[in-house]
């Protein structure tokens, strides 16, 4: 008999500490998706079901949302939107972002608005080749090597960086419009490549060789001001080929040039040839 009461006692025992554990467990918080709590404040207007209360976000909310815009929220962290596996389109500009390695694996990105952060480091984007759209001004860019791959880039916002070499980005074959005014870049060597430029922004750097624009017939809107450019000889010489011939280029070209030491002759060409300058 007491040998019976005393599995029995076991065994309650056993029971009792069983049910406290799994209490234990059930009580104990789930880590939040996103440690910033701004970020997460911002992903939660585009969680149709818990926008309008505090139930915690989880993966499975994460999974189909395509866009997620939170600008000036002052993030930092961008954890947790590697869950984020549909994401198409993100804006975050205006924050304090420094870290985009949660980014690396969004393959569906297209559109990326990250200006005005604290960015210097851009390899988490090298294979992030759905990119179609990238503004990424006023950040700390240096090294463009990490964009070179993204060939299916259309337009590339890069102004008032640390930029004194572009080669990286002057053979993507879809590029249309380029920012990089406001950086260091002394040449544009090669730039002639990108033929299906149709916006060319280079002003306030310290360019004065303007010969490796020669091919780039497609564009409508030219900013050069304020750099040490002397000598227009290269688009002179375009626009008169053009001006001759199929008149596909000179009449739309929209040129600015204020703040270079020109020769007053070369403008009158230009403008001869039906080129809208601005100096």
């Amino acid at each position: 008999m007491n040998q019976i009461i005393a599995t029995f006692t076991r065994v309650s025992l056993g029971c009792t500490l069983l049910s406290s554990i799994s209490l234990f467990a059930q009580a104990e918080p789930t880590a939040p998706i996103f440690p910033d709590k701004n970020l997460e404040k911002a992903v939660r207007k585009f969680v149709f079901e818990k926008r309008d209360n505090d139930k915690p976000l989880v993966e499975a909310d994460l999974v189909t949302l395509s866009t997620i815009q939170a600008m000036g929220m002052g993030i930092t962290n961008l954890a947790g939107l590697e869950k984020c596996e549909s994401l198409a389109s993100l804006d975050l500009a205006k924050n304090k972002i420094t870290d985009l390695q949660s980014l690396k694996n969004l393959a569906r990105i297209q559109y990326l608005n990250l200006a005005e952060n604290q960015i210097a480091d851009l390899s988490p984007l090298s294979g992030v080749s759905a990119l179609q759209y990238i503004e990424l001004s006023h950040n700390r860019v240096k090294d463009l090597k990490p964009l070179q791959s993204l060939t299916n880039l259309a337009s590339l916002y890069l102004s008032y960086n640390q930029i004194n070499d572009i080669s990286p980005v002057v053979k993507l074959p879809r590029l249309a419009s380029l920012y990089l005014d406001h950086n260091q870049i002394k040449t544009i060597a090669g730039i002639g490549g990108l033929k299906g430029l149709f916006m060319l922004s280079l002003s306030n750097n310290s360019i004065s060789d303007i010969s490796a624009l020669d091919g780039l017939n497609g564009l409508f809107h030219l900013f050069l001001e304020n750099n040490i450019i002397r000598d227009l000889t290269p688009l002179v010489n375009m626009t008169k080929k053009d001006y001759e011939g199929e008149k596909r280029f000179a009449p739309f070209l929209n040129l600015y040039l204020k703040g270079n030491s020109i020769r007053s002759s070369q403008v009158s060409k230009l403008k001869e040839y039906g080129v809208r300058v601005q100096n």
